[in-house]
């Protein structure tokens, strides 16, 4: 397929995604030979380019011929994934965790993949998810917490654990149904999610989960995630509605005490621009006073009950 065929075919799955359709013809996108040498350009930036999966493969010996072939395998449907090179990272608490090497040949089919994928999903995800997704980071996540969190009265947090491990194969190929029509697309992912993996040249098959290390399990733990954030954001505004409440009478008569006297020291000082050892008495004396409000303030509820 032409470059300017595909890259306008690309450019219409964001407003499809949003839309809601259904979006078929994705296969096709697969022939296009710049989308597989802009794969081979971002997996040749990758620092473990170098690093061989169970082929004993590296980027540095895939010649053109070797890609074209790849291709071509793809396009007919004759192509297979292999197994994962299973290996064992260490976690900062001391753990291991399991990381998963693809092969460099699926290395590149799943950077193709991950580029489609990332075309019709990224414009449908929720701007406060920042894991795994282009120009997004913990950074990113901070500073939206920084401007966003104001008098913030509640949170959730979740730990997952193992989700790379657990993701269902099942509901996640029905999630990508929703938005996917083209069955060789879905196909190929699944190949992909029970490919299996190999662990001292011992092979397991893989019954859930996408391996931590593959270059598609990002965006497809994002599109299964994409659920649980639509369903907490619907949950948050239906919390965050609640009831409004008058404030106690208690509550309020110490609060205006406070003021007052919050507002004697003011002008006690503007009135006065050296202040005498007699205002230096009353304004300790006043500060005093709301110390002690303060407290008594902070033993009474400021809300009456429902």
């Amino acid at each position: 397929m032409q470059t300017a065929i595909v890259m306008k075919r690309l450019d219409t799955l964001p407003k499809l995604s949003k839309a809601g359709k259904s979006i078929n013809g994705l296969f096709r996108l697969m022939t296009c030979r710049d989308l597989w040498k802009a794969a081979y350009e971002k997996v040749a930036q990758n620092s473990g380019s170098l690093t061989p999966g169970i082929d004993g493969d590296t980027l540095d010996g895939f010649s053109l011929d070797k890609l074209e072939a790849l291709i071509s395998e793809v396009v007919e449907g004759r192509y297979r994934p292999n197994p994962v090179r299973r290996v064992y990272i260490p976690k900062s608490n001391g753990k291991l965790r399991p990381l998963g090497i693809p092969s460099i040949r699926d290395r590149l089919v799943q950077e193709t993949l991950r580029t489609i994928l990332e075309t019709i999903y990224e414009p449908i995800f929720s701007n406060h998810s920042h894991g795994f997704r282009p120009n997004r980071s913990c950074h990113t996540a901070l500073e939206h917490i920084q401007k966003v969190w104001r008098g913030t009265k509640w949170f959730v947090e979740v730990d997952i654990v193992g989700y790379f491990d657990n993701i269902d194969h099942d509901i996640l190929v029905n999630l990508l149904r929703k938005r996917i029509a083209d069955k060789k697309i879905i196909d190929l992912i699944r190949r992909f999610l029970e490919a299996g993996y190999l662990e001292n040249w011992r092979f397991s098959r893989t019954y859930s989960g996408t391996p931590q290390g593959g270059i598609v399990s990002p965006i497809l733990a994002n599109i299964y995630l994409h659920e649980l954030d639509l369903f907490m954001e619907t949950w948050m505004e239906a919390k965050n509605k609640g009831v409004k409440r008058r404030r106690e009478q208690e509550w309020n008569r110490l609060s205006k005490l406070i003021n007052y006297r919050q507002m004697q020291i003011r002008r006690i000082v503007r009135s006065e621009e050296s202040l005498s050892v007699g205002d230096q008495g009353r304004i300790a004396a006043l500060k005093q006073d709301i110390k002690v409000l303060d407290k008594a303030r902070k033993s009474v509820p400021a809300l009456a009950s429902q």
